[in-house]
């Protein structure tokens, strides 16, 4: 019975060692095609808009409180 145990125990570990090399190799794993199309897209572009269409609605919304502003400081003065 003991050398069965001694297999059974160290055959565990062989098998964690090798899982565990498995994972590892399938992290080094080249890249797939969607990861090829993802890293071709480029939001620069998108950033930009973005960015111009959130100034553009600041703009707006000053431009609508501008003479509720100019009243109040018609009044205190």
């Amino acid at each position: 019975m003991k050398p069965f145990n001694a297999m059974k125990r160290y055959g565990a570990k062989i098998a964690a060692a090798g899982s565990a090399l498995m994972l590892s190799g399938a992290a080094m794993a080249q890249s797939t095609g969607i990861d090829a199309v993802l890293d071709a897209v480029s939001l620069d572009g998108i950033e930009t808009k973005i960015t111009a269409f959130c100034l553009v609605v600041v703009a707006i919304a000053l431009v609508f409180k501008g003479p509720d502003l100019a009243k109040r400081i018609i009044r205190k003065v």
